[in-house]
């Protein structure tokens, strides 16, 4: 029998033949870019042919590949057809299955869903992660929220929830650091902020750029060496990243969401109303070849609904 492609190298083809991009084709097909790489040299040397031409982070389809991918694209779109259309026989009508991050679930989601649950009581609302298992519980899902762009190719996106990053402490680290006298007075100057970024932790999240888009819109990426920022300990959900800002192991930039209510009650102090907006939002998505059901309509219609009401 002629050699055959796994479906997934198939898939991670046409996800990097439309993105132009490993990268944006891993966080599509919520694999690692190592692993769709390794799918496509794989592919690449059972075939005998180059199917892409890399240079300098630029990703272009050979004329080979162009071939390739245009011939066998038709068949792995009827796969995701016929895969969908049988799950949807076999699912139960009344079910609703979300995939949500950890943090976004815990800070926004959680405390909001009461509402949904009891005015749509003949849903029953699962939720779940991919936390530690990219690709886990994809064939479960009938949707996604996820923190993206929200322009995936073959993806139907509805923003959530824009982000705002600001500036936190605690009264704790402020004190510790001699800064106890500017509690309560609103923003620090200039000069009180570079001393103390100067002598703390920066703490970092997924949001990597958030320290340098920051910094540059608050005109102090001047007097901040990047190396500091840069050192800074990484906790990838900014609910961790809330945890230790609150216990006195750094400062952080964070977004409301995770951080509102601890400032109302005092447990961190906001440095600064200087706001960095990440070109990153949270979206509800989901695949633009799965039919919409009504339980989903409903739930994504809720979910504008109260992030609008709350953006207003």
């Amino acid at each position: 029998m002629p050699y055959l492609p796994s479906l997934t190298a198939l898939r991670c083809l046409d996800a990097s033949a439309r993105s132009r991009s490993f990268t944006r084709a891993a966080q599509e097909l919520h694999l690692t870019q190592s692993a769709v790489s390794h799918h496509i040299l794989n592919l690449e040397q059972q075939l005998g042919v180059k199917l892409f031409e890399r240079d300098k982070g630029r990703l272009e389809l050979t004329q080979a590949g162009k071939i390739y991918w245009m011939e066998t694209l038709p068949a792995v779109e009827q796969l995701q057809r016929a895969t969908t259309h049988m799950i949807a026989l076999t699912r139960d009508p009344h079910t609703l299955t979300v995939s949500v991050p950890p943090s976004f679930a815990n800070s926004w989601l959680m405390p909001r869903v009461c509402d949904f649950v009891a005015n749509n009581r003949d849903i029953t609302l699962n939720l779940i992660n991919r936390l530690g298992a990219p690709g886990t519980h994809a064939d479960e899902e009938d949707a996604t929220i996820e923190l993206s762009e929200g322009n995936a190719p073959g993806t139907v996106s509805i923003r959530l929830l824009s982000l705002v990053y600001k500036l936190y402490a605690s009264p704790a680290l402020l004190r510790r650091l001699n800064f106890e006298h500017l509690l309560g007075r609103g923003d620090f100057s200039n000069d009180a902020l570079v001393q103390l970024l100067h002598s703390s932790d920066l703490i970092r999240t997924s949001m990597t750029d958030a320290w340098e888009g920051w910094l540059r819109q608050a005109a102090l990426d001047q007097s901040v060496d990047p190396s500091h920022w840069a050192d800074g300990p990484t906790y990838t959900q900014a609910s961790l990243a809330m945890i230790a800002v609150i216990n006195g192991m750094g400062v952080a930039l964070l977004p409301k969401h995770v951080v509102d209510a601890h400032n109302q009650a005092g447990a961190v102090v906001r440095l600064s109303e200087i706001g960095w907006r990440p070109r990153r939002a949270y979206h509800l998505e989901w695949s633009a070849i799965r039919p919409v059901t009504a339980q989903l309509r409903r739930f994504a219609d809720w979910a504008v609904t109260v992030a609008e009401s709350e953006a207003s």
